[in-house]
């Protein structure tokens, strides 16, 4: 017999599959497919749940679980419910019916025949809108099917279908930006464009980078349960940590940013191996993790964020006086080397921020408001280039910077309600897409 479940793997719930045979032998269930020392002990706890519940153990036949995929090492109590379901269908105690078979079936049973729903499945990511049978909870919550007891019908659930309710954080929402930051989250948001956060130390880089997520939004279905997920590594992480791997190949950063933003504050901090690594995810490239003969592949799909000093005083944006440097030119020189110029040709956006800013007036809400109107418009409106114009005005710059040239003027022109992208469009995109970058070139002379 087949039936579906989920299973806890490196702190995260996926979905898996459960064979259950029955074969003559000692009374004993056997686990196959990497099970660990808690799915081994679950043995007792089904034993003791259809015992107390009136339903009887097979006395001479051997219970054979495979688990699958069989390559990943598995820990989960939520098993028990679908390991007993299928012992009680095989010898004809307890028939499921076909609904009931579609569920992933996940709960843990007590030693009376109670079942209850575990803790770690309110974190479930339910991408694929899956039906999911569970027992009681404490908590209020209807989107599941419930068995309360292995003796009791199963309560159906019928609106698990129903489209997810996006709870927008207010994080954001709450604050008020200057002019430069408010239009910045805007063409960040509507662009999806990776952005670079640089200049003085106290400034409001990671502020506001930490903000964006109430702004973020995609036409994906979220990976979380109410919203995009916001990932934000510590600098001090390992390469593998980041980008997943390992014996049991892991899930790493990148893949837990999916359809979301990875923010990495104080980016050239990153051991360098990680800021290498990050080249080919930003692009979008597919991320090919082979360790010990296995072999993952991973579709990145995230806004990466990033913020940085460019000097390890500080103090560095461009027209800076060295004069009142403690460290030194040289010095602060070395530190901006750490960021090669491919790395920084994948960021589309760059602002650098300055101590001295104008008052913050703009409100998080204006600014979404701002946004939401932007997506009606850009429905009906797809303003066009003139190439041969872009390649004799910006030949210089590369493929990817004229990209994201384009493509932040076309914002402006949609704003606009214009039919043709135009010379303000692009002199306007230039200061947030071409000028930074610019000025990062010719460093520090």
């Amino acid at each position: 017999m087949i039936l579906k479940t989920l299973i806890e793997n490196q702190n995260r719930l996926v979905p898996a599959i459960v064979e259950i045979e029955l074969i003559p032998g000692i009374p004993q269930i056997h686990f196959l497919g990497l099970p660990d020392k808690v799915i081994k002990e679950s043995f007792f706890r089904i034993k003791a749940a259809m015992k107390s519940s009136g339903f009887k153990f097979p006395l001479s036949q051997q219970v054979i679980v495979n688990i699958r995929p069989s390559s990943l090492k598995k820990s989960s109590l939520g098993l028990e419910l679908a390991v007993a379901l299928g012992i009680l269908h095989l010898t004809g105690q307890k028939i499921l019916c076909e609904e009931t078979q579609k569920h992933l079936i996940y709960g843990e049973l007590d030693l009376n025949g109670g079942v209850r729903e575990p803790e770690d499945l309110k974190y479930f990511k339910n991408m694929n809108n899956d039906l999911v049978l569970t027992g009681n909870t404490l908590h209020e919550s209807h989107q599941f099917s419930r068995l309360m007891d292995l003796n009791s019908e199963v309560l159906i659930s019928r609106n698990q279908h129903s489209k997810t309710i996006l709870r927008r954080p207010e994080i954001g929402l709450k604050q008020n930006f200057s002019e430069e930051e408010a239009e910045l989250i805007f063409l960040m948001a509507t662009s999806g464009l990776h952005t670079l956060l640089a200049g003085q130390a106290g400034a409001g880089k990671s502020f506001l980078a930490k903000r964006f997520i109430s702004f973020y939004s995609s036409d994906e279905t979220p990976t979380h349960d109410d919203w995009f997920p916001f990932i934000a590594p510590h600098h001090s992480l390992t390469a593998g940590a980041f980008l997943g791997g390992g014996a049991e190949l892991s899930e790493g950063e990148i893949e837990k940013a999916e359809n979301g933003v990875l923010l990495l504050d104080e980016l050239l901090e990153f051991h360098s191996q990680i800021l290498e690594s990050l080249r080919e995810p930003m692009t979008g490239e597919v991320l090919r993790i082979a360790r010990a003969g296995r072999v993952k592949e991973v579709k990145p799909s995230f806004q990466v964020i990033a913020t940085s000093n460019f000097c390890p005083c500080g103090k560095w944006i461009p027209g800076y006086d060295f004069s009142g440097c403690r460290f030194g030119a040289s010095k602060c020189k070395s530190y901006l080397d750490r960021l090669s110029g491919p790395l920084a040709d994948r960021f589309g956006l760059m602002y650098f921020h300055k101590l001295k800013r104008p008052q913050r007036t703009h409100s998080g809400h204006a600014i979404l408001s701002r946004i939401e109107n932007w997506k009606v418009l850009a429905q009906n409106n797809k303003p066009q280039i003139d190439l041969e114009m872009l390649d004799s005005t910006y030949s210089e710059l590369s493929g990817r910077r004229q990209q994201a040239l384009v493509k932040v003027a076309q914002i402006f022109a949609i704003e606009d309600q214009a039919p043709q992208i135009i010379g303000k469009h692009l002199k306007k995109s230039e200061s947030w897409t071409v000028k930074g970058f610019l000025q990062l070139e010719k460093g520090m002379n």
